[in-house]
């Protein structure tokens, strides 16, 4: 379905008032200007490697980046990249590249340092999957002004906004302030991304009150007038109980309730390996007439219509997808898993190895 709004294309000037605030619209404003990115955050590296899950990542992954590195090697390491292309974003793994998170290692590594053919199939599938989940991304300002455009049209006032793999809060937040929920909830499984974003919602929380607190007397009654940016009418309150409809979670998606969301929204251009099994836990736990939202990868069951598709390069830099749960006839045929991201084999082979021609010349 092809859509009629005029797509933002790069982020304008603050709408926040230049003055005191004065009014509730004025402080509206001025919240969502102060909400954060996150694209430019600094990681915890040393606390994040030696953390639990990724105890072995580091292990792991300095095996494969010395079978990158190292020119005798590079047979074996594309073969044994092959059977997992789907698991990794662009050419090479993100974290093997001089970008990466891995700290760097001697040019002679210790006698005992874990080789490429001592790793398994299944560790190296997950130190991919790992490696994935540890690249960052999020919808710029102006992105996320379209996405809420978009899905405005589709909205009820009241019900739960629930982004799973959140971040630091940035969505939430975000549709907190612009959209008409009742309880937006963030999902996160990164501990120190988690305990980014609730101290972004302190700042949030606290700038809310400070602003509300210097508003003329006669603006401060909580049943005065409030739009909201993408239309439809509120009231102060959705700002006195701010509070109160911004949750986040330190915890895994796959365990976090969705039973009475609305709209579940996924950023999910790196969840490639994830998307089949997350169809598969939506389409379980979600109420019918649920919406849901993804990036990049779309949902292949039978439980989810596609209301729109928007193509990379209008709503957002990638493509979007907005469906809704709906009932399954009994006993319909589910969809084999499918491989999201798989490119051919051969031609992956020669790209791979023009990057590590480059490697060598630099």
């Amino acid at each position: 379905m092809e859509s009629a709004i005029e797509w933002r294309r790069a982020d304008t000037a603050a709408a926040a008032p230049a003055g005191p605030c004065t009014s509730a619209g004025d402080v509206l404003a001025a919240l969502l200007d102060s909400v954060e990115g996150g694209e430019l955050h600094i990681r915890p590296l040393r606390a994040l490697l030696e953390s639990g899950r990724f105890a072995r990542f580091n292990e792991v992954g300095l095996a494969l980046r010395r079978a990158f590195r190292d020119p005798a090697q590079r047979d074996y390491f594309i073969a044994r990249m092959k059977p997992h292309l789907q698991l990794v974003i662009g050419v090479l793994p993100s974290g093997i590249q001089r970008h990466g998170m891995l700290p760097p290692e001697p040019s002679a590594p210790a006698p005992d340092a874990l080789r490429l053919e001592q790793v398994s199939d299944a560790e190296l599938r997950q130190w991919l999957v790992d490696d994935g989940s540890l690249i960052y991304g999020e919808f710029q300002r102006y992105e996320l002004a379209n996405y809420f455009d978009a899905i405005a049209p589709h909205l009820r006032p009241g019900g739960e906004m629930i982004d799973l793999g959140s971040g630091l809060g940035k969505v939430v937040m975000s549709a907190a302030l612009a959209l008409p929920f009742e309880r937006c909830t963030g999902v996160e499984l990164l501990g120190y991304r988690h305990a980014m974003a609730l101290e972004r919602r302190a700042r949030l929380l606290a700038l809310s009150q400070q602003l509300l607190a210097a508003l003329p007397e006669q603006a401060q009654q909580p049943e005065a007038p409030l739009a909201l940016p993408v239309g439809g009418a509120a009231t102060l309150r959705h700002l006195l109980e701010l509070d109160a409809r911004i949750e986040l979670r330190e915890q895994n998606m796959f365990e976090a309730d969705v039973s009475r969301a609305s709209l579940v929204f996924i950023y999910s251009t790196c969840f490639a390996p994830l998307m089949d099994a997350l169809a598969a836990k939506l389409a379980r736990e979600l109420p019918e007439g649920c919406l849901v939202s993804c990036t990049t990868f779309a949902l292949s069951h039978p439980a989810f219509r596609l209301l729109q598709h928007f193509p990379a390069n209008t709503l957002a830099w990638t493509g979007v997808f907005l469906y809704q749960r709906v009932a399954v006839p009994e006993g319909a045929a589910l969809p084999p898993p499918a491989a999201l991201y798989a490119p051919d084999p051969d031609e992956w082979e020669v790209r791979a190895r023009a990057e590590c021609a480059a490697y060598d010349a630099a």
